[in-house]
Parts: C-alpha cells; sequence; structure tokens
C-alpha cells in the first residue's frame, strides 16, 4: 500500500510538471499548478456506485437510526463524474446540490488532495484508543488509481484541513443544479406522540401513501417521482425528530436515495 501510495504522489507530481497548457484550477482551490487528467497517471473506477473522493462527518450508530438513514454525506465525487453536496441554508433547512465535472477538475482536485493538503500522510495511529461510540468525527475518503485511502479527525490534521478540504470539495461545480429523487426506498415506523416533537399532518388520500400500511411492511417501500419528492423535501425541511400525523396515529420516515444517502440500498431491479 505504501508504495502504491508513493508512485501515485510520483505520477502527480510529474503530470503537474509537464501540463504547462492545462486549464486553470476551479478558482476556490488553492492549487499550485493546473493538472489534466492523462488515463496512464490518474484512474478511477469509472461507475456512478464508485466514491472517489468523500468528506462527511459520522456520529457512532448514526447509520442504523431512522434519522440516520436520511443522512447525505457533506461532499462525495462519484466515478461518474457526479459531485454532490450538503447546502446548509439555515437550521434544519438543507438543500442538495450535484453537477457532473470535467475529468481535468478531477485531476486538479486529486493533485490538490495529494500535493497541497498531503491526505495520504493522515493516518488513525495503531496504538489509538477506542472512541466512544457517540462521538462525532470528521471522516475523508479517497479512492484513485486502485489506492483507497481512508482517515478521520484522529488521523492528526488541525481544526482548519477539515472544512478546507470540504469547501475545495463543494466548489468543484461551476453550475450547480438542485437535487430532487425519481425515486427512494421509503421507511416507516410507527412512533408515539411527542409534545417536543414537532407533528405535520399527512393525508394518504393527496399522497397516495398510507403510512400505516408501509409501516406494517417488515421492509422500506419504493416510491417514485411526486411521492419520492413530497418525502425527500419533509425530510430536509423540518427538525430531526418531526413526526406525521395519520389519523390518531403518529410516524417517523426517512427516504433513502440510491446514489446520494450515504446507506441507501441500490434501486430495485
Amino acid at each position: 500500500m505504501t508504495h502504491r501510495i508513493v508512485h501515485l504522489w510520483i505520477a502527480i507530481l510529474l503530470l503537474i510538471t509537464a501540463c504547462q497548457s492545462a486549464p486553470p484550477p476551479p478558482t476556490a482551490i488553492p492549487l499550485n499548478a493546473a493538472v489534466a487528467v492523462n488515463n496512464t497517471l490518474i484512474q478511477w473506477v469509472r461507475s456512478p456506485e464508485a466514491i472517489l473522493f468523500q468528506a462527511d462527518v459520522t456520529a457512532g450508530n448514526r447509520d442504523t437510526t431512522l434519522v440516520g438513514k436520511r443522512d447525505v454525506p457533506l461532499c462525495t465525487v462519484y466515478g461518474d463524474n457526479r459531485v454532490v453536496w450538503v447546502n446548509e441554508l439555515g437550521p434544519f433547512n438543507i438543500e442538495v446540490l450535484y453537477d457532473r465535472i470535467e475529468d481535468n477538475v478531477i485531476g486538479t482536485f486529486i493533485a490538490y488532495l495529494t500535493v497541497n493538503e498531503r491526505i495520504y500522510t493522515y493516518q488513525r495511529p495503531d496504538n489509538m484508543p477506542e472512541i466512544d461510540e457517540t462521538a462525532v468525527v470528521e471522516t475523508i475518503a479517497i479512492n484513485v488509481n486502485g489506492v483507497q485511502h481512508r482517515a478521520d479527525g484522529f488521523s492528526g490534521w488541525d481544526s482548519e484541513w477539515f472544512p478546507r478540504v470540504l469547501a475545495a470539495c463543494r466548489s468543484l461545480s461551476q453550475s450547480p443544479v438542485l437535487f430532487e429523487p425519481n425515486g427512494g426506498w421509503l421507511t416507516v415506523e410507527n412512533a408515539p406522540y411527542d409534545p417536543l416533537s414537532p407533528a405535520l399532518t399527512w393525508n394518504p388520500a393527496e399522497t397516495g401513501l398510507d403510512l400505516a400500511a408501509l409501516a406494517a411492511q417488515a421492509e422500506p417501500s419504493w416510491v417514485a417521482n411526486a411521492q419520492a419528492v413530497t418525502v425527500w423535501r419533509l425530510q430536509n425541511t423540518q427538525p430531526p425528530r418531526f413526526l406525521l400525523q395519520q389519523g390518531d396515529a403518529y410516524f417517523a420516515i426517512a427516504l433513502q436515495v440510491p446514489g446520494i444517502s450515504r446507506t441507501a440500498p441500490p434501486p430495485p431491479v
């Protein structure tokens, strides 16, 4: 693994030196030089499921909770050249943005991470004590040239490193588009009434979704088009513990969108 990382560093440094006429990097990234992708030097898996880079914040077993199932990683670059990121508009109000970026933009970003930010030098020590399962931790992942590297906030970076790298990822797109799903996996659970949780009235006749029937199912249900968009907008603009009231019953929901949400199953075949 160490030799492969060294080879990757050398390849990128040679590419920076060679590419004098490459297009400039995104202006928000403080790169020393621009890089054009040469498929013999910088490669990645060209798949919409492959994660080329990801910056995120996780907390213990959150992914197994209903609230955690709604999560979208803070910024991800996928193998099909999509960049997807979360834009925080205010308390309990986010939007998910995306774009497709050119190969040379990705190459410049990889060079920035490798040379400027020394991303491969960060690694959690082997003798690190066990982390409290409730700890909120910054995480990064990068996978290029067959080298998969992961690190987190216990790997030695300073307090400005992760916000800077996250901002660089979010700046890759010059023409972001608001994401709204064509479909997703909807989980519905019965929930007790909680006076501290906001409750919204849900009308199954208007939405076409009977929450009581969906909650009785053992597995998530695939919903599409307007139904998926309705749920998506709700969970992105409400406090985490919001409830939906249908008749005299209360329900909690989560929509997982493949290729967007952190833990979404693949779409139905």
